[in-house]
């Protein structure tokens, strides 16, 4: 009884509660109609059942017969071939029972329009038959059965023949583009769920077997796909993942199944493919650029490949190729934090981290000391012999130092010619011992290219005291590096107060640099950002220049790293974005009701501050610029080790100002920023829009990113165009703005403002 309740409540919950799917709730709807039409046909047979027992049993029998077959179809999905059958028979006995031949017609109708919903159209010819077959049967049969002296009409018999099999024929169509747009929704639906879990992943593998989890959810969505990933190897095709029906699971294809023409290829001899599958199949192939080996999936299906399909194979693949590509910066990313490409040194953010965890140590009482070494004449090496020259001279210090120092110390280059030793469990003398050791190892001469390189080095000694401050200890040692660099060559000096009585050139630019946001000497040009739909201007980004005493106009690269690594970036930072909305409010409406924005670079060290948050929404409050009309760019390393600083952004985003990420698409940026950081703006590094017109692999990832963006409701904005071709390629692909010397180099504020008053028409080029 527990069982027999438990059937009668999934077939209740079945017919009160219509199903997700457009297919199957469309089952729902014509199961309630055929329902419905043998209901009211069962009024019109009820003087033949009272007064025949015969007619009684026929027409109870087939309405028991048609509820149970078309419930059935409705709880499973599917109807087997039997129940065609009884259908048939159910219908030919309902008609025998009614009063005129005709009676049963609206049954045969409904019956056709539900039972064409499911199955094959293999499977609706065989049903046309039956149902052809049953009408002719009872239409013999009709006169054979008593209270029924009238003849049938066999002309209306054989119109309700034809119209039945219309139905038919109409209802396949329907059930075929039914089951074409649930098809599509599947597709739509795991490529949405693969691009989001995608965000998140920096695994090769993972992101592969993902790949091939959707790529099987794409074939299930169309009967008979096939897909299996090629990797050329000399003359033969090595098979690696495959999914769909394969006869024999191939290895290996011939070389000659497809042809190749850089980017572009198409299958040459498919006869290898169709024997492994078992079947002749139309075959495409797509190209996986994101591999280090020449790959392809090759996508095969009976008679045709859907449109939808093949498009959603590609999507597919563009997607895995970006999250490969995001895959291999975050490899490459994770190697920077931690090491000197060049050396294999830690790096300056691995160098400090170590030297602050030393620091913290409470257990020990071990003397700790700080070297500083910059080398001397380092300049001439690249002047004379070149950077390659400069790069094997570095590679060569680090193994020379690696051989002054023991297993225990930290060996690191901070940058340019700039080393760092961090010595445990040493006394002053000891380190300055090292520290000898260390500039006699590096007086000797380094051979490049059959050449002897000779170079230096200045060293400076810090000792480290209880309760040491690491900022402190650091700027000890860079002190007395200087000092040994002032009193000449081959030098070490530990620090001691008093040092650097007389400024060197370079402790003399960062003390010139330290007062330029003071005193007047900084600039901000602005660079236009124009709409690719429209070519009007919609913001500018802010670049700072700085106007030396004596050297003129400087470009950030020429002080930007010095002011990050002194700390002076705080108060140009500070000035930048104060002038920038300042400046902005000024700017005119890009378009009615759409005013411009300001898009301000903001550093590491400035997001570290505990009142960067407060600075911002000070500056907007006290020059009246919108929250929305600036945009804060930064790239994904400011925030990579911070949880802090995603908060900030997190907070000034809800007041409303928006988050840029610079250089995106390089070793610098990932998509796991997309969903970790509250993104307004994607900048496409300049090397991206460069090649993509010529190398198709950048073009690849600049269409990925812009699709992905998109998606996510991300605007996109191309860096370094230059030429029509370039901007007529972006906009092609849907990039919405874009910005370089094709419309408006960075120009100070007063000839921007010039700038926007030409502009009546829409622009191609102004300066």
């Amino acid at each position: 009884m527990n069982r027999v309740g438990g059937r009668m409540a999934v077939v209740g919950s079945a017919l009160l509660h219509r199903p997700a799917g457009v297919l199957e709730g469309t089952r729902w709807l014509f199961t309630w109609l055929a329902l419905l039409s043998l209901l009211f046909s069962l009024p019109g047979i009820i003087p033949n059942v009272t007064s025949s027992r015969l007619d009684l049993l026929l027409a109870s029998g087939a309405a028991a017969a048609l509820c149970g077959s078309w419930l059935y179809g409705l709880v499973r999905q599917r109807v087997p071939f039997a129940l065609e059958v009884l259908d048939a028979l159910a219908l030919t006995a309902f008609a025998l029972a009614g009063p005129v031949p005709l009676a049963a017609a609206p049954l045969f109708f409904a019956a056709a329009w539900l039972r064409t919903l499911y199955g094959t159209p293999w499977r609706s010819a065989a049903r046309g038959a039956l149902y052809t077959v049953a009408v002719l049967i009872f239409t013999v049969l009709w006169q054979l059965t008593p209270g029924h002296p009238t003849a049938p009409d066999w002309a209306r018999q054989a119109a309700t023949i034809s119209i039945m099999l219309l139905v038919i024929v109409v209802a396949e169509q329907l059930r075929t583009g039914l089951q074409a747009n649930d098809w599509a929704i599947e597709r739509d639906k795991a490529l949405t769920e693969t691009g989001a879990k995608l965000l998140g992943m920096t695994d090769a593998t993972q992101i592969r077997t993902l790949a091939w989890t959707t790529a099987n959810e794409l074939g299930s969505s169309t009967p008979g796909l096939r897909v299996l990933k090629v990797v050329r190897d000399g003359q033969v095709l090595q098979v690696g993942a495959h999914t769909g029906d394969f006869v024999d699971s191939p290895t290996a294809l011939p070389g000659d199944v497809l042809h190749s023409n850089g980017a572009e290829a198409h299958i040459l001899h498919p006869g290898g493919l169709n024997d492994a599958a078992g079947a002749v199949l139309v075959w495409e192939c797509v190209p996986l650029t994101e591999q280090e080996e020449d790959a392809w999936l090759l996508v095969g299906a009976p008679k045709r490949i859907p449109d939808g399909t093949i498009l959603s194979v590609r999507s597919l693949v563009n997607q895995v190729n970006l999250a490969l590509r995001n895959s291999h910066s975050h490899r490459q990313l994770t190697a920077q934090a931690q090491y000197d490409a060049l050396t294999g040194l830690d790096n300056r953010l691995s160098f400090t981290t170590q030297l602050g965890a030393q620091l913290a140590r409470t257990d020990t009482t071990e003397a700790l000391h700080v070297l500083f070494l910059d080398l001397d004449d380092f300049k001439d090496v690249n002047d004379q012999m070149g950077h390659r020259a400069g790069d094997a001279v570095l590679a060569e210090v680090a193994e020379r130092l690696r051989h002054c120092t023991r297993p225990q110390d930290i060996v690191a280059r901070l940058g340019g010619d700039e080393f760092a030793v961090v010595l445990t469990g040493t006394t002053d003398a000891a380190a300055e011992a090292i520290a000898q050791r260390m500039v006699g190892s590096l007086a000797a001469p380094i051979i490049v290219s059959g050449r002897p390189c000779r170079v230096g080095a200045s060293v400076g000694v810090a000792t480290a005291v209880p309760g040491a401050d690491l900022d402190e200890l650091v700027h000890q040692a860079d002190v007395a590096m200087y000092a040994a660099k002032a009193n000449g060559k081959g030098q070490v000096q530990l620090f001691k107060p008093g040092l650097l009585q007389g400024e060197s050139t370079l402790v003399s630019f960062e003390r010139l640099l330290g007062r330029a946001a003071g005193g007047g000497q900084l600039e901000v040009h602005y660079q236009p950002i124009v709409s690719l739909t429209n070519l009007h201007c919609t913001g500018a980004e802010a670049l700072v220049r700085w106007r030396h005493p004596e050297r003129g106009l400087l470009l950030p690269e020429e002080f930007i790293p010095l002011a990050e690594s002194s700390g002076a970036i705080l108060a140009i930072g500070a000035f930048v974005l104060r002038r920038a909305c300042t400046d902005a409010v000024t700017w005119p409406a890009a378009r009615p009701g759409v005013p411009m924005t300001v898009h301000v670079n903001i550093s590491a060290l400035e997001l570290e501050s505990d009142h960067f948050v407060e600075s911002v929404l000070w500056c907007l409050a006290d020059s009246g610029l919108p929250a929305k009309r600036l945009v804060l760019e930064l790239t994904e390393t400011v925030v990579l080790e911070s949880l802090a600083a995603v908060e900030r952004l997190k907070t000034l985003v809800t007041h409303g100002v928006q988050v840029g990420i610079d250089d995106f698409g390089t070793g610098y940026s990932s998509l796991s920023t997309l969903r970790s950081l509250p993104i307004s703006v994607v900048k496409l590094d300049a090397s991206f829009v460069t090649g993509a017109l010529s190398n198709p692999v950048d073009r690849t990832v600049v269409e990925a990113i812009v699709q992905m963006s998109s998606k996510l409701g991300i605007a996109t904005i191309a860096e370094g165009v230059e030429r029509l071709d370039q901007q007529e390629m972006l906009a092609l692909i849907g990039t919405d703005a874009a910005q370089g010397h094709l419309y408006c180099r960075a120009v100070p504020q007063a000839e921007l403002a010039d700038w926007l008053a030409r502009r009546a028409a829409p622009l191609l080029r102004e300066l």
